[in-house]
């Protein structure tokens, strides 16, 4: 069993969790696939810019070996190309072998296992095996392959028609190794971001929710201290309510004895007392005693008009006219009956008490807005305007015979049904009180 003004945090944790629960996903959806985009983005720029090196550096010296292979009639290319070559081996890292081949014969310098450069002896070049490399195969090639050596074919066929070809031929995990270590760093700093991004939005979370709880703990005391303050005022009125007729009480028992011929008349006094405050007690427990089951489903219409039939004398005695006006397509309304029948009871007997002889009280019952309005009016003297306001407050009355105790129970019989009350004045005169209620309670 829960204690007084203490509320479970599931509601307020799933008021915060949801939300920061799809604002997480969103954040890794939209990081994750942006970061993808970002490495991937950035792999292939970094893939380019490694090849186009590669290119830049060997352009030179295939136009220097172009030159010299064809003006040595092919004499002596196997000893210009080693010549040649030793520079680009220094220059490269994970170059593994160049190799030159026209249509007579094939011939590469090749880096052997002890990092020592190796004259070979190629098969001559097949007219239908000419390649060309550009760069933008290159680097799809050294992406999507997964040969161990990369190569790089360029055409050196001469003016005459000669199919002259060099290959060029890289360590291929050297070179994606290269890329790869470049890519760290945005590597890195993608999952950096990602993780204070995440932690970011987790320690918002925590905060939220330990805000949250807090405001709650902290909302529970105010409203116990609320509650212990509004019943030690309506205890304290209800004390200063109760002496009147207790005080008639003993002045009554006393002129028992003073005036035993008058038995009769004080005896009925004190009757008449002791009900005034079985009523008020009556009314007391009706205000603090709230009520949230009982709940069924009834037809408004017949709960009314059996009411008015019930208060009909009580209004002939002032020759006070009571009209009803009630709405043909209101439906079935989720309510406690005895509760809504005793708020409607206080509030026409509040509208026949200030209400002059020969007055008129309305009753008016509609379907607004998907919601159940009853409207009791009265042509009596109003309300001042500055108590518009405190009508509803425990004990509040301007009569004299009034125990103040009517208004606050339909306001609280009210809030129980998840509805709303308020009164205002009517033109030309008199009073009106609005009660507004839902169908289905939740």
């Amino acid at each position: 069993m829960t204690k007084a003004g203490f509320q479970s945090p599931l509601p307020l944790l799933r008021t915060y969790l949801i939300p920061y629960t799809l604002l997480l996903i969103l954040y890794l959806l939209v990081i994750g696939c942006g970061s993808a985009w970002l490495y991937l983005t950035a792999r292939h720029a970094q893939t380019e810019l490694v090849t186009g090196h590669i290119i830049d550096i060997v352009s030179p010296f295939l136009d220097q070996l172009s030159e010299e292979h064809h003006a040595t009639k092919q004499g002596n290319s196997q000893f210009i190309l080693s010549n040649k070559v030793k520079k680009l081996y220094q220059t490269l890292p994970h170059l593994k072998q160049v190799s030159i081949r026209d249509q007579q014969k094939g011939y590469g310098v090749r880096q052997s296992s002890k990092q020592q450069l190796v004259d070979v002896e190629l098969e001559p070049l097949a007219t239908d095996l000419i390649f060309f490399s550009n760069l933008e195969q290159l680097a799809y090639q050294l992406r999507k392959d997964a040969q161990p050596l990369f190569h790089i074919y360029m055409d050196l066929t001469s003016v005459e028609g000669n199919p002259v070809q060099i290959d060029i031929a890289f360590d291929r995990a050297g070179l994606v190794g290269r890329i790869n270590s470049s890519l760290q760093s945005i590597i890195h700093s993608i999952i950096i971001f990602s993780l204070i991004g995440f932690l970011s939005i987790l320690l918002a979370l925590a905060l939220a929710i330990y805000t949250g709880l807090s405001a709650q703990k902290m909302e529970a005391r105010l409203q116990k201290i609320y509650q212990q303050a509004a019943m030690g005022k309506l205890s304290s009125s209800l004390v200063h309510d109760l002496r009147n007729p207790l005080a008639s009480i003993r002045a009554n028992i006393k002129n028992l004895l003073i005036t035993p011929d008058e038995t009769e008349q004080v005896v009925e006094e004190m009757d008449h007392d002791l009900l005034r405050l079985e009523r008020k007690l009556t009314d007391f427990l009706k205000l603090t005693k709230p009520r949230h089951s009982g709940f069924e489903s009834i037809n408004i219409e017949q709960l009314v008009k059996d009411l008015v039939r019930e208060c009909k004398p009580l209004f002939n005695e002032q020759n006070i006219e009571l009209s009803l006006v009630i709405d043909a397509s209101i439906p079935e309304i989720s309510v406690i009956p005895e509760d809504i029948r005793d708020a409607l009871h206080n509030l026409l007997v509040n509208a026949k008490n200030h209400t002059q002889y020969s007055g008129h009280v309305w009753v008016n019952i509609q379907n607004k807005q998907e919601r159940l309005e009853i409207s009791v009016e009265d042509d009596g003297s109003g309300i001042d305007e500055q108590l518009l306001t405190t009508v509803f407050e425990p004990f509040f009355t301007t009569r004299d015979d009034g125990h103040g105790l009517g208004l606050a129970i339909v306001k609280r019989i009210v809030k129980a049904h998840q509805g709303s009350i308020k009164a205002e004045n009517r033109l030309p005169s008199g009073a009106r009180f609005i009660i507004t209620l839902p169908f289905v309670h939740e």
